[in-house]
């Protein structure tokens, strides 16, 4: 959509629709007509009042235009060319208008879209307020309209630009078409045709791979050049594919207007004889040049590169190298045949003179120098160390520079290495004197790799001597001339002499120690952070003094150490039941003796629990002391009983009192109990947790006839609680200890009771429920007094 100023506020819109009369459906195609054209306010975004206006279009005029010379058999594609054109008034407003005619849906066989079967287009133009550009404005006009097809594996080289009647700038792109309509409203109207969209406008929806940028498969891909227009692709896929090109028309710099073509190419496979192409920069670089041929089924060539001046600037080769005269724009036309048939393509090409820069050669830079490098030629832009700047360049440090001028796309080199002198002058021989004597000291410097000499005393030589104190400064000049400066000092201080006596005291008394100084005017330090000629401390230890003078020291070390400390009583003590004894002072040396504070002496005699304590003065006249702990503890209770007498078929326990720390039977057991299974006298002696002991015996007489040997079983029983006759056996037996078992059953065998004691007898009861009348079987084992062992069968009745 493109528009005309026609003066007076009045504007021509006119309107292109170009049909795909091949794929394109005749009802869709029928249907358009008349068109619907919004135009909306460019400021409130709202549709002017009176709008859409309808406009019966015109056509259509049937495209045969081709790309291609040399087309054996031409590919099946139609187009056809419809236009719609209305005049309109619109006065100057605050935000321009916008112009859109919108329609659904577009061709389903197009490739590079989601959904196109349901992908409508919106074509609009942008009219600037005539107030804020000063007048009315006409929109810039596309001149060409690219071929109706294109061949794979062909290139396309077309014209694409534009021209405008006002002689704005103008500024080409590739972008994304844009949307209008929907498959239930493919015509909007404002009515019951479905609502127009309002600014700003909805883009298509591009296919996973393609783009604004790349909207067709290809290689190399399309292009558009900004300033000329020249739309370049050679196509590798065939298809249906929608594009969208943008003209930007500017005025003083400012953008004022923008015209989009909204335009399908169809891609097929074609039969061409021959196809000429090559492949040339837009800036060749230098004046020599190797073209790339990219032509197909040539069987001959003819190039002209250009050269207005020259008849012989051409070329019949296939890979032609040539050399320009010198730079300059130039046309070149390559001509590809084939028996009859020819096929051509031109480019221009820009020459651009070879500018190289010379950095000179290469250079040393001393410590904290730095060198200025500078293009001697002058460039469009530089390039230093893949760094754009300015053609210079401070450099401060050891590398390799390389220096780019760019002239067009062009970049020329050179490159310069900085080498850094590491080289510093080395002094040695500083010396400090703590003497009064004379002395003669030689000094030196050194530089790693040579070089020149000079001394303050003014010596040039690498070693000097010197008799005096101060400082010597020597400057050193490297074979590249690179300065440096070192020193040596030599000082002289006098001697210093100090030294302090040990000692040995009680412990914790405290000790002045006195420094001995061949000079009082020393600084002296002492190692427990005391100052001046004194140092006090009770702590025992090694220790050292530091005494200065100028830059010299001097040192001593000392000690102090304690008179031992060796009275010890020993451990506690412990007695059981009665404490009587004597202690003795631990040495016989002691200068005093004093126990618990009023006994002088040297033994002391111990009878009662509590702290002892002993102090004394030693040999070395020190005062120690030490105690110890006197305790009195009960020996345990310990009871094994009465004598007594037992069957013989008894084995008695024997206990000690528990909770001892230790036991020991006369059979030899050191367990707390025992069984005893003869007669004769026992006895156990225990010893507890506080080290006291106790013994204890008892007598123990063992005969077969204390008790009778034999039982009596009754016959029968009565369980019904009575008191009388209430369980069985019921035996009375009165030797506890001896083996002694009762198993009890029903007349069908099966055990109802078992007991081990005959103290346990049969309640009548079966699991707690009364047992039924009847006859029952026992069978008794025991041992009896005299140890021998019986048995007992028979059979009873249980009475109710």
């Amino acid at each position: 959509m493109t528009y005309e100023y026609l003066g007076n506020n009045r504007y021509k819109i006119h309107l292109d629709v170009y049909m795909d009369c091949l794929n394109g459906s005749d009802q869709a195609i029928s249907s358009d007509r008349q068109a619907n054209i919004g135009i909306f306010n460019g400021k409130t975004k709202k549709m002017l009042n009176g709008y859409p206006i309808v406009i019966t279009r015109n056509g259509p005029t049937r495209l045969a235009k081709t790309n291609y010379n040399c087309l054996k058999v031409s590919p099946n594609a139609c187009v056809d060319h419809y236009y719609y054109e209305t005049t309109v008034t619109l006065p100057p407003n605050d935000g321009g208008y916008y112009v859109s005619f919108q329609r659904c849906c577009r061709n389903g066989s197009i490739t590079n879209i989601i959904n196109p079967g349901g992908t409508g287009a919106n074509y609009w133009v942008f009219i600037p307020n005539a107030n804020d550009i000063g007048t009315g404005n006409s929109s810039a006009v596309f001149k060409e309209l690219p071929p109706n097809f294109l061949c794979t594996n062909t290139a396309l080289k077309f014209d694409h630009s534009a021209e405008d009647p006002d002689g704005d700038s103008l500024v080409y792109s590739l972008v994304t078409p844009f949307t209008g309509g929907t498959s239930n409203d493919p015509r909007p109207d404002d009515g019951l045709g479905g609502q127009l969209e309002r600014p700003s406008f909805s883009n298509i929806i591009w296919g996973t791979g393609y783009g604004a940028a790349n909207p067709i498969d290809g290689n190399p891909k399309m292009n558009i050049d900004a300033k000329t227009g020249l739309l370049t692709l050679t196509p590798t896929r065939t298809g249906q594919f929608v594009i969208g090109i943008s003209v930007k028309e500017y005025r003083n710099g400012k953008l004022i207007s923008e015209i989009i073509r909204d335009y399908q190419f169809n891609v097929q496979s074609c039969v061409i004889d021959v196809v000429a192409s090559f492949f040339a920069p837009e800036y060749i670089c230098g004046y020599e040049y190797s073209f790339q041929n990219l032509s197909s089924g040539a069987q001959r060539y003819k190039w002209d590169f250009g050269v207005d001046t020259l008849t012989n600037d051409t070329s019949n080769t296939g890979k032609p190298t040539y050399t320009y005269p010198g730079p300059g724009t130039y046309k070149v036309k390559l001509i590809a045949y084939k028996t009859t048939c020819a096929d051509s393509f031109d480019t221009e090409v820009t020459v651009v003179e070879p500018k190289i820069p010379d950095l000179k050669n290469d250079t040393i830079l001393c410590d904290g120098a730095t060198i200025v490098l500078k293009s001697n030629i002058k460039g469009d832009s530089y390039r230093w160390n893949n760094k754009i700047g300015s053609d210079t360049f401070k450099v401060d440090k050891e590398g390799i520079y390389v220096l780019g001028v760019i002239n067009k796309t062009c970049e020329w080199l050179d490159t310069i290495v900085i080498y850094y002198d590491r080289d510093k002058i080395n002094a040695f021989g500083d010396t400090l004197y703590c003497s009064d004597e004379n002395f003669s000291r030689g000094i030196g410097a050194k530089l790693p790799n040579g070089g020149f000499y000079k001394w303050n005393t003014g010596e040039s030589t690498p070693n000097i001597t010197i008799n005096q104190k101060g400082t010597f400064y020597v400057t050193g000049t490297t074979l590249n001339g690179c300065i440096s400066l070192d020193s040596v000092i030599v000082d002289k201080y006098k001697e210093v002499i100090i030294s302090v006596m040990d000692s040995t005291v009680c412990p914790n008394t405290d000790v002045l120690f006195n420094a001995n100084i061949n000079d009082p005017t020393a600084i002296i330090v002492w190692s427990n952070g005391a100052t001046g000629l004194t140092m006090k401390t009770s702590q025992p230890g090694q220790y050292f003094v530091e005494a200065t003078i100028g830059k010299c020291s001097g040192t001593d070390q000392f000690e102090l150490e304690n008179y031992p400390y060796d009275l010890e009583l020993g451990q506690d003590l412990q007695f059981c039941n009665i404490i009587d004894t004597i202690i003795t002072a631990p040495r016989n040396d002691f200068q005093s003796v004093v126990w618990n504070g009023n006994v002088v002496a040297q033994n002391y005699n111990l009878n009662s629990e509590g702290t002892l304590i002993i102090k004394v003065i030693n040999q070395y006249g020190c005062p120690e002391s030490d105690s110890l702990m006197v305790r009195l503890f009960q020996s345990p209770f310990l009871n094994l009983g009465r004598d007594t007498t037992y069957c013989l078929s008894e084995k008695p326990i024997l206990r000690a009192s528990s909770g001892m720390r230790g036991y020991l039977w006369n059979t030899g057991a050191k367990t707390s109990t025992i069984v005893a299974l003869d007669s004769g006298i026992y006895w156990v002696e225990v010893l507890d947790n506080q080290g006291c002991k106790s013994r204890d015996s008892i007598w123990l007489n063992k005969r077969k006839d204390l008790y009778p040997s034999e039982i009596y079983i009754p016959n029968a029983f009565t369980p019904n609680d009575d008191g009388l006759n209430d369980l069985f056996p019921n035996t009375g037996y009165p030797v506890k200890g001896a083996e002694f078992h009762v198993w009890l059953y029903n007349r069908w065998g099966e055990k109802i009771g078992d007991y081990n004691s005959p103290e346990v007898s049969w309640d009548g009861k079966i699991n707690g429920v009364p047992a039924l009348e009847g006859v029952y079987v026992y069978k008794v084992t025991w041992l009896g007094c005299d140890n021998f062992r019986r048995t007992l069968f028979g059979d009873f009745q249980l009475l109710r």
